[in-house]
């Protein structure tokens, strides 16, 4: 099933760092949800009281607007410019929230699973890979499968996987792939893009929570800061319920709609 290739020079330099780049994004979506499994519901905790507190700062900025103008808040026009503010706080809290829960669902495979799927990963990158076949980008189904392909390799989905490369090698078949030749031009930068990509990746989160998830004392010290910075909200939060209390009991009219 294999495509034939132009024997550029460096190319298998260039495919073996292709596969090297994307066992990197695997590990650190692993890191990742290994960290929002030790965190996550600390981090959710502390987002979501934190847009509490700019939900109850633009109330009462909009009350205080009325106030200063000397009329009455209309609840309905209150509610859609909190419901607008809010919209992109809420979305992020829910991805938030999914992440979370993905990461608590996360399961150890056995080692012999995991190499199984780096070997069918592999077979399947060297054809269907976007960097290399050109014709994944063009074909719209040859794009689902490889987005199926990496979703499966990056959640360590044995079944996924073996199920993906039935898939595919009928695609490859279907779309008369198998013995096409291909070359990649620009080899040299494309080689020089993927080693940038390989530093980033190695250099920021979430690859570098390798080091705060092997060391007992800064997990303890990450989950404390968390905390506290959770009291710290939970503190502004009454301090807003007050200054509310006190525009209310200044006089502050509010217009209620029947629907």
């Amino acid at each position: 099933m294999d495509i034939i290739r132009v024997e550029n020079e460096g190319y298998a330099q260039y495919e073996e760092m292709l596969l090297r780049r994307d066992k990197l994004r695997k590990e650190a979506y692993i890191l990742q949800g290994r960290f929002m499994k030790e965190f996550g519901d600390l981090i959710t905790a502390v987002f979501e009281k934190k847009i509490s507190c700019i939900q109850k700062k633009k109330t009462i900025a909009f009350c205080q607007l009325a106030v200063n103008r000397g009329t009455s808040i209309d609840q309905s026009a209150l509610q859609a410019y909190i419901q607008k503010e809010m919209a992109k706080y809420k979305w992020q809290l829910k991805q938030m929230i999914d992440e979370n829960d993905a990461a608590h669902q996360m399961t150890e495979i056995p080692p012999e699973d995991v190499a199984k799927i780096k070997k069918i990963y592999h077979r399947l990158a060297k054809n269907l890979h976007p960097d290399i076949n050109p014709k994944t980008n063009e074909i719209e189904g040859l794009q689902i499968l490889w987005n199926m392909v990496v979703t499966a390799y990056r959640s360590n989905s044995l079944e996924d996987m073996e199920e993906a490369e039935i898939l595919v090698n009928r695609a490859l078949k279907e779309h008369h792939i198998s013995g096409m030749t291909i070359e990649i031009p620009n080899l040299d930068e494309k080689i020089a893009k993927v080693k940038e990509d390989i530093r980033q990746i190695k250099s920021t989160n979430p690859y570098q929570y390798r080091y705060l998830l092997a060391d007992r004392e800064r997990m303890r010290e990450q989950r404390e800061s968390l905390r506290k910075e959770l009291e710290e909200y939970e503190k502004y939060e009454k301090e807003l319920d007050q200054i509310m209390e006190q525009l209310l009991g200044e006089g502050v009219k509010i217009t209620w709609r029947m629907n």
